[in-house]
């Protein structure tokens, strides 16, 4: 069984995510103690000139604390609908979401924020695409904080084209399609878990143990899946359409 150990070194476990061919048995990799260490490991996993922006995922622990996982690689797409590309592998999987960009910071504090003042940092609003890859062959099954370790399965991110201030309220029930090769893997109605795109960024924002240079103006946020994860079998071109009127493709190659 995996267990922690006092001497846990976060930049040992992140090199054993950075070189990893395969992916690990839980049972063969050391378990940070605390969040804290988690986070630790993440930093040690993502070298600053890995993305163009730093990034992050916002979820919730099973505790139902907020946590973040980092982004890498980012990719953002350009004006000419061409697809951006990621590695495929078998048991990968890719999530719909929506993400923004941070006009201003929001520094751990006492007093905390609502959700209008995270509304009022928030600079931009876009489709996006997280792609799901755990280094840790149980995925999101494995212990809590090895997955936190592990970015949270993060294994990419499309920031995809703007959209309309209004879907921060009102992107439930709006359709989305998600299809391989033109093949669907979804087609429904666009659903976030806690029923809100913000809830989990305000919950973020309100930690006030996570370290000062999280959530920076200039910095990428990605909220949870809209359908949940989709698994890819095979290498192609998938296309996210929401609301029948923005698209983002990307290439799992």
């Amino acid at each position: 069984m995996p267990h922690a150990s006092r001497s846990f070194e976060p930049a040992h476990l992140a090199q054993r995510f950075a070189t990893a061919k395969d992916r690990i048995a839980a049972a063969q990799l050391p378990v940070p103690d605390t969040i804290a260490e988690a986070i630790a490991v993440q930093a040690e996993f993502v070298a600053p000139d890995d993305v163009p922006a730093a990034g992050y995922k916002v979820a919730r622990s099973p505790e139902g604390v907020g946590v973040a996982g980092r982004l890498s690689p980012i990719a953002i797409a350009g004006p000419d609908a061409q697809p951006v590309t990621f590695r495929w592998r078998k048991g990968l999987r890719v999530e719909p979401e929506i993400g923004f960009r941070l006009a201003s910071s929001l520094p751990p504090r006492e007093a905390g924020y609502s959700r209008d003042a995270v509304i009022a940092a928030i600079g931009a609003v876009h489709l996006g695409v997280e792609v799901l890859d755990s280094r840790i062959e149980e995925g999101g099954k494995a212990p809590f904080l090895l997955f936190l370790a592990d970015r949270l399965g993060n294994a990419g991110y499309a920031l995809g084209p703007e959209l309309p201030r209004d879907l921060l309220d009102g992107v439930e029930g709006r359709s989305l399609e998600v299809s391989l090769d033109g093949a669907s893997l979804f087609a429904g109605e666009a659903h976030h878990p806690a029923g809100d795109v913000l809830a989990w960024l305000v919950g973020w924002a309100n930690e006030r143990q996570r370290a000062q240079d999280t959530l920076r103006a200039g910095e990428i946020v990605t909220t949870g899946s809209l359908c949940g994860a989709l698994e890819v079998g095979t290498p192609g071109r998938i296309e996210v359409r929401l609301d029948g009127r923005w698209n983002l493709p990307l290439r799992l190659d």
